[in-house]
């Protein structure tokens, strides 16, 4: 039977409060009149509800009390409340409709935090990159993992924070704005490939010791430890992986929507002002002035990808070495 303890892992109204929360922000922006929000097309909606299913379905009964008795099941729940169901939320942009369901006192207040430096260096790509890597390896800690398996209000906090870390980071890697407002293209994908990286590192190495570390495996579960383990780094070595590839294809795709935008306006521009001819080429020594630095910079995003994975893989052998 299901029991209602605020801090539990079966069925948690702490996170049920905050899920409902978001929620009813959403339907109470809504139903704006149209003039006080964003167009919200149904697939926007549902995939919206789709990434809170995700963070109920972690949170709560089956799934949450079963990763008290399997290492890999916690990492399932790791991986919908720190990548899937942020991404999932993040790709529906929310964030116009729940800004309409805010009061308005509330707002200016919202508007007044994020003015404040903490939050404006919160908003570099490299702080929300290392914040989600962060919030995996800090609680992936033998010692830490177990307090968390042991102590509800800490395993709750170490959710919420993932969660929290998750939309953050894909909140900036998947802003429709351009620089300045934006974050700069080759940023993004850099910052994807780090995720990426870190997910591979931990998760091979997981996968391929040969020791237990947690003994979070509940005997009558019909897995060895080891076994259980090596299922829970697979789960961060390739299907955390898989997430975020999908999350830098949607980076690929807002990268050619921005410049189909910028090409489209071309000769509004060209009408309007005579230096529009610098910023939309018509030669090809003018255009390879234009695109060298955004190619150079591309370049080496895709070198820095491709040493990144060639150290991943060295150094995974070299620990399955030593360790074997």
């Amino acid at each position: 039977m299901l029991s209602f303890d605020p801090l539990g892992a079966q069925l948690s109204p702490a996170s049920l409060l905050v899920i409902a929360a978001l929620a009813g922000l959403y339907m109470r922006g809504l139903a704006r009149p149209r003039r006080l929000r964003p167009q919200t097309a149904p697939w926007q909606a549902g995939l919206f509800f789709a990434g809170l299913g995700c963070l109920l379905l972690a949170f709560n009964a089956p799934l949450s009390p079963l990763g008290h008795s399997l290492f890999s099941v916690h990492q399932i729940n790791h991986l919908l409340v720190r990548l899937l169901g942020p991404l999932l939320i993040v790709v529906a942009q929310p964030w116009g409709v729940w800004t309409a369901g805010v009061p308005r006192n509330l707002r200016q207040q919202i508007d007044a935090l994020s003015r404040q430096p903490l939050v404006r260096a919160l908003r570099s790509p490299w702080s929300a990159a290392a914040l989600l890597v962060a919030t995996l390896y800090v609680w992936q800690v033998p010692v830490v993992f177990g307090l968390a398996q042991r102590v509800p209000s800490v395993e709750l906090t170490a959710h919420l924070g993932m969660a929290a870390a998750g939309l953050w980071f894909f909140t900036l890697l998947l802003d429709p704005r351009d620089p300045p407002e934006g974050m700069r293209r080759g940023a993004r994908l850099l910052c994807g490939i780090v995720v990426i990286v870190s997910n591979i590192l931990l998760g091979s190495l997981m996968t391929l010791k040969e020791v237990v570390l947690y003994g979070a495996t509940d005997p009558g579960a019909g897995f060895t430890p080891l076994t259980d383990e090596t299922i829970g780094g697979y789960t961060i070595w390739v299907p955390s992986s898989m997430i975020m590839i999908a999350a830098i294809v949607l980076v690929f795709n807002g990268w050619n929507r921005a410049e189909e935008r910028r090409w489209n306006a071309r000769h509004t521009l060209m009408q309007q002002s005579n230096s529009a001819a610098l910023e939309f080429p018509e030669t090809a020594q003018e255009l390879r002035l234009k695109v060298t630095r955004p190619n150079r910079d591309l370049g080496r995003t895709l070198a820095v990808a491709a040493l990144s994975m060639f150290v991943v893989v060295m150094v995974t052998a070299i620990t399955v070495v030593s360790l074997g």
